[in-house]
């Protein structure tokens, strides 16, 4: 059994697909599933096809002065927050701190791991 090879229009095609899923807040794992599906390729290279997609989206995403950067910043926020509400539902509280933690991280809000010690003026005098 000799299995075809894509050609470049079938893989630009898969990629441009991709990057509207993207744009539509599909998480990656989730979305190496429905490549998987849609285009009957292996998981291997489902996940090859969305890493290509999304280095062109950034690229576009970055790149592109007439995108909103905290559109793009809350796009990300509501990802990790849909991840973090699946995985609390499957019981995967490891993934729900780490989307956590990297939600904190990208909003500046100071509780991830360092914790909170107050504001620096306000140190314990002895």
């Amino acid at each position: 059994m000799t299995v075809s090879r894509v050609t470049k229009s079938q893989k630009k095609q898969r990629i441009e697909w991709t990057m509207k899923k993207i744009d539509q807040g599909v998480g990656f794992s989730e979305l190496a599933s429905l490549v998987a599906e849609t285009w009957g390729c292996s998981r291997r290279n489902a996940r090859r096809v969305v890493t290509e997609a999304h280095k062109e989206w950034m690229d576009l995403a970055f790149g592109d002065d007439n995108v909103d950067q905290r559109d793009l910043l809350f796009q990300c926020i509501a990802r990790l927050e849909r991840t973090a509400r699946k995985a609390e539902e499957a019981g995967n509280y490891a993934c729900v701190i780490g989307a956590v933690a990297q939600m904190n991280r990208m909003l500046s809000l100071g509780a991830d791991t360092r914790g909170f010690r107050g504001h620096p003026t306000h140190a314990c005098r002895r």
